[in-house]
């Protein structure tokens, strides 16, 4: 009898300590709606790069990463120098992923037999992407232009290497660029 009672009582602990352990181990794991906040929020540590003018050039993968000059003010003139840069950030992000697309799609063409390849002057021009001449007359459509540039000059990052790789090379070298680029370009355009 007192066997059975030890056997269940260590069944019964075994029980609640295995319960116990899930329930922590579920409360530690983030959903995916708390890991999509987590990255629509700036750190910390980024909102003060951003104060200090730096964030574009120091923070890892920023093209990943919400603006964290949004989430500053000041006088209305230093208000407008965060919309710009807010601005530039964004487009910059967003023709990021184009000059990602423009490179794998000039490396793919450059794959192909000569006898399949479409003409280079398409890519150039942007046609073979739905682009017409008209299509590069407002910020976004330079930033568009230099990253159908930089793509003939990259497509060869993609050469031996694993795409997302690549697609990541790209990016930082027109980070580089477009981050440089002068608010003065968007302060024309917006004002």
């Amino acid at each position: 009898m007192r066997f059975r009672i030890r056997l269940f009582q260590t069944k019964f602990l075994l029980c609640v300590s295995l319960l116990s352990a899930a329930a922590f181990s579920i409360a530690e794991e983030k959903s995916g709606y708390d890991l999509l906040l987590e990255m629509a929020i700036p750190k910390p540590h980024e909102v003060e790069l951003a104060r200090k003018g730096i964030a574009e050039t120091n923070i890892d993968k920023a093209w990943e990463r919400p603006c964290p000059y949004s989430e500053l003010s000041g006088t209305a003139e230093a208000e407008d120098e965060y919309f710009f840069r807010c601005q530039r950030w964004d487009d910059c992000v967003s023709a990021g992923g184009s000059a990602s697309i423009y490179s794998e799609a000039f490396f793919q063409n450059h794959q192909r037999q000569p006898k399949d390849q479409v003409p280079w002057e398409y890519y150039r021009d942007g046609s073979i992407f739905l682009l017409e001449p008209s299509a590069f007359e407002t910020v976004t459509d330079h930033l568009r232009q230099y990253a159908l540039k930089s793509a003939e000059a990259n497509w060869r990052l993609f050469e031996g290497r694993d795409a997302a790789e690549a697609s990541d090379m790209v990016e930082t070298k027109f980070w580089q660029w477009c981050s440089a680029e002068p608010l003065t370009l968007w302060k024309a355009e917006y004002q």
